[in-house]
């Protein structure tokens, strides 16, 4: 499998691109960890308030169980700290649903910064890169065989510019009606170099 092209730019570029789209997908997963770290710590207020709440609960009904022990009067005494029990289970209730709602945010916005643009990368860089892998490796299969070769020059002869066939073969288009052999051969080294395959290589 080729990954780069024969020619010397086109590979430069295409080593360039590479390392540009791994560190925009690395940069992407480095921010994406910073922002889901920094909206997780709020996270931590919702812990407070359910600690708190906790704590609240807990003091309140031991005191009201205390109260409830007194004669007489007890039963009375103790209800109002029950209530106020009741509401700090709600209050601990309330942390803890702010602290899942923080948690969620964060992955969310954290998944969202590192996939979207990881996607964007993939389309823009990856595609072309799979497409000049596979017609190389086509190229290469082709111009294995005679028939391979006479398809690789009229490939040629159909998608090259008209400047660089002329300079190649001056009538290409009678080369290839003769069947003229290094006419032919010249025209499948031009769609060789053209895919990023050497000839000499193919």
């Amino acid at each position: 499998m080729q990954l780069y092209s024969s020619r010397p730019v086109v590979a430069a570029w295409q080593v360039v691109s590479d390392l540009a789209a791994v560190g925009t997908i690395a940069v992407a997963v480095w921010i994406a960890q910073l922002v889901r770290d920094a909206i997780a710590s709020l996270g931590g207020f919702g812990r407070q308030i359910s600690d708190a709440g906790s704590g609240f609960s807990t003091t309140l009904t031991d005191a009201g169980e205390s109260l409830a022990e007194v004669p007489l009067v007890g039963a009375g005494i103790a209800e109002p700290f029950r209530g106020a029990a009741g509401s700090a289970d709600q209050l601990s209730a309330a942390g803890v649903a702010l602290t899942g709602a923080v948690d969620t945010l964060a992955a969310t916005v954290g998944t969202a910064l590192w996939v979207l643009p990881t996607l964007l990368v993939l389309l823009v860089w990856l595609l072309p890169r799979l497409r000049f892998i596979t017609r190389a490796r086509r190229s290469r299969a082709l111009s294995q065989t005679r028939e391979g070769r006479d398809l690789l020059a009229l490939r040629a002869l159909v998608g090259q510019p008209m400047p660089t066939l002329l300079t190649t073969v001056p009538d290409p288009v009678a080369a290839l009606r003769a069947g003229d052999e290094a006419s032919l051969r010249a025209l499948a080294a031009l769609e060789l170099r053209s895919a990023g395959v050497r000839a000499h290589d193919a």
